[in-house]
C-alpha cells in the first residue's frame, strides 16, 4: 500500500473486515476504529462500506476504480462483513462467540438480504434463485472435484514469474 501510495498506482485496496481476526476481536487488533483510517498514512483515501449491501459495495469500488483509472491514484475500500462461520477448520468460534451474537448477524447475511431485495424489487423469484443457487454449487463442486484431483505443481514452479525470465517465456 505504501509503494501504491508513494508512485500513485492505479490501485483499490479491497480489505474484508469480518469483525475478528481469527478468535480475537477487532476493537482488540486496532488502535483506530476503520481499517480504511489507515489509507491516510499510505497517501491514500479510504472508506468504510457495508459489506452486506452489493449496491453500496458496487457503487463505493467503482469510485475507487474511476479514480485508479482517472491517474488519481490508489484507494483503500473496507467492506464490514460479519465472519459467520469458524476460520478454519481448527477453530471453534464458540469459543468466542456466543449463539445470540452469531444469530443477530445471520439476520444480515448479504446473500438472503440481496435475494429479499431483487425478489421485493421484481427482479428475481424463487424458480430464479434456486436456478442461480444450483448453478453456483455445479460450478464450486466442479472446481473443486478439479482442484483435488489435479496434481502437486513442481517445487521449481514456484518462483515462476515472479522475477524476469530468459529465454523466449517471459
Amino acid at each position: 500500500m505504501n509503494f501504491a501510495g508513494v508512485h500513485k498506482l492505479p490501485t483499490v485496496v479491497m480489505v474484508e473486515n469480518n469483525k475478528y481476526a481469527i478468535s480475537v476481536p477487532l476493537e482488540k487488533q486496532l488502535a483506530c476504529e476503520n481499517v480504511s483510517d489507515r489509507a491516510v498514512g499510505y497517501g491514500m483515501p479510504g472508506v468504510t462500506v457495508d459489506g452486506t449491501d452489493p449496491l453500496e459495495v458496487y457503487r463505493v469500488v467503482k469510485e475507487a476504480a474511476d479514480r485508479a483509472r482517472s491517474g488519481e491514484g490508489p484507494s483503500l475500500v473496507e467492506a464490514i462483513c460479519y465472519r459467520l462461520t469458524a476460520h478454519s477448520s481448527d477453530d471453534d468460534h464458540r469459543l468466542y462467540r456466543d449463539a445470540e451474537e452469531l444469530e443477530a448477524e445471520r439476520k444480515n447475511d448479504p446473500i438472503p438480504k440481496f435475494a429479499a431485495y431483487l425478489k421485493e424489487a421484481g427482479v428475481m423469484d424463487d424458480t430464479l434463485e434456486k436456478d442461480i443457487d444450483e448453478r453456483i454449487k455445479r460450478i464450486v463442486n466442479e472446481a473443486t472435484d478439479y482442484a483435488e484431483k489435479a496434481p502437486y505443481a513442481e517445487p521449481e514452479y514456484a518462483l515462476r514469474h515472479v522475477y524476469k525470465e530468459e529465454g523466449g517465456d517471459q
